[in-house]
């Protein structure tokens, strides 16, 4: 081969391998591109639906919809932040400015909601039922029965506006802690508690209480909990496509029960043995 030949052979390699390493660099940046960085947020004293596990870590925050949003992230290159460093008034807010893109466990047609992108279907319902005395569960058959009795609730229980109207006509006094909210049951303070299924199961294991109050065999209300979106987030579409996408495929509630039942019997079995309260007056 003459010199020439060689010379000439040998600027072809550079500039193949050049342009191979060149290839490389820019598919390498075009990923790191991809990656785009979203916030969601969620209910922050509500477990099931969202809770934060360890006050003093708040990136410990939890909810049985998060694992969905997590495996949807990771398959369209989104890196979510949790936000839960604000009262959730103002999380709700911070969604509708689109701030924050994704809100998981809201209630259609409720107020503080107002503005912001549902995906249908919902994906679970929060059953809000009666707690009473054993031996008096059985006193009520329908809301009317309750009208003429004197009930409780906890101040932080979420409702949609629909039923928050109905307790109008209930005779219910608001109780800021789990504690005394049951310390009034027993003392017989008041008649029943309306809570939602789901976080009194949860509260009741860990006041060691689960096994000594009953619950009504059907609920009051079954409020239906969305997925939200930010009308103003610069993803809504895809946000909006893709999540639509997951809440319509059955595997998903399945996901979303299994949650359920599985954080509901850790907290009963990690409680097995906490001894309830002396309410005595």
């Amino acid at each position: 081969m003459s010199k020439l030949a060689k010379i000439f052979f040998f600027f072809a390699f550079l500039l193949f391998y050049s342009h191979q390493v060149l290839a490389q660099v820019e598919f390498n940046t075009e990923k790191n591109r991809d990656v785009k960085q979203i916030k969601a947020t969620g209910f922050m004293d509500y477990p099931p639906f969202g809770y934060i596990p360890d006050t003093y870590y708040p990136d410990s925050y939890q909810s049985i919809f998060k694992p969905i949003i997590d495996e949807y992230a990771k398959n369209v290159n989104f890196l979510v932040d949790y936000s839960v460093n604000l009262p959730y008034p103002t999380l709700v807010r911070n969604v509708r400015g689109g701030n924050i893109d994704i809100i998981m466990g809201i209630y259609h047609d409720t107020q503080i909601y107002d503005g912001l992108e549902y995906i249908f279907p919902a994906l679970l319902n929060n059953p809000i039922v009666v707690v009473m005395l054993p031996n008096r569960i059985n006193e009520v058959k329908s809301t009317d029965d309750l009208k003429k009795l004197k009930g409780a609730m906890n101040s932080h229980e979420h409702l949609s506006d629909f039923v928050a109207n109905q307790l109008n006509n209930f005779n219910i006094v608001k109780i800021d802690n789990s504690y005394d909210l049951y310390k009034k049951l027993y003392n017989k303070d008041v008649d029943y508690v309306l809570a939602s299924e789901y976080n009194a199961r949860i509260e009741l294991a860990q006041l060691g209480l689960r096994n000594n109050l009953s619950f009504s065999k059907s609920p009051l209300w079954n409020i239906p909990l969305f997925l939200g979106v930010s009308k103003a987030s610069v993803y809504r579409n895809q946000i909006k496509n893709g999540l639509q996408k997951i809440v319509n495929d059955p595997k998903t509630r399945e996901i979303i029960k299994k949650n359920l039942a599985d954080y509901i019997s850790q907290v009963e079995q990690r409680s097995v043995g906490i001894v309830a309260p002396d309410f005595s007056k």
